[in-house]
């Protein structure tokens, strides 16, 4: 499978072209330097940060087709044989993206979730140089 997001440290005429500082205030604490994007069709997927109490639930911003959504999804990892790591990923909200945003992501919720699911791929473990040589990621939405 050749996923066309990659992962990489965000550069500078990004963070003002999309406007990224202002997202950033959306988000109490964060510290997003890094994305998977995919240039060619306007996504990428920000992690921005993680619920205190439960280090595991982590926040993200997924911008979709100039909307952007505020989700919240659960990442548990474990090693596999062969120096392989799992994360396995789980849904757990959305914050209200607003009423247009809302109808896109209910009009066209099966693409914005495979769109997803390749971003979290490229993301992997939120590492730019992990110690594996493969990641898997299994996801439970």
């Amino acid at each position: 499978m050749t996923l066309a997001f990659i992962y990489e440290r965000i550069p500078e005429q990004d963070i003002t072209s999309y406007g990224l500082r202002e997202i950033d205030q959306q988000f109490p604490m964060a510290v997003a330097s890094r994305w998977a994007i995919d240039r060619e069709r306007d996504i990428y997927l920000r992690y921005m940060t993680y619920e205190r109490e439960q280090p595991s639930h982590k926040n993200f911003s997924f911008f979709w087709k100039n909307n952007l959504f505020r989700l919240c999804l659960a990442s548990e990892g474990h090693s596999l044989d062969g120096d392989k790591w799992c994360t396995s990923w789980t849904w757990l909200s959305m914050r209200d993206p607003g009423p247009d945003a809302s109808k896109v992501f209910d009009t066209h919720r099966d693409a914005i979730l495979i769109d997803l699911k390749d971003a979290l791929r490229a993301y992997r473990d939120g590492s730019l140089n992990p110690t594996y040589v493969g990641h898997v990621a299994q996801f439970d939405f």
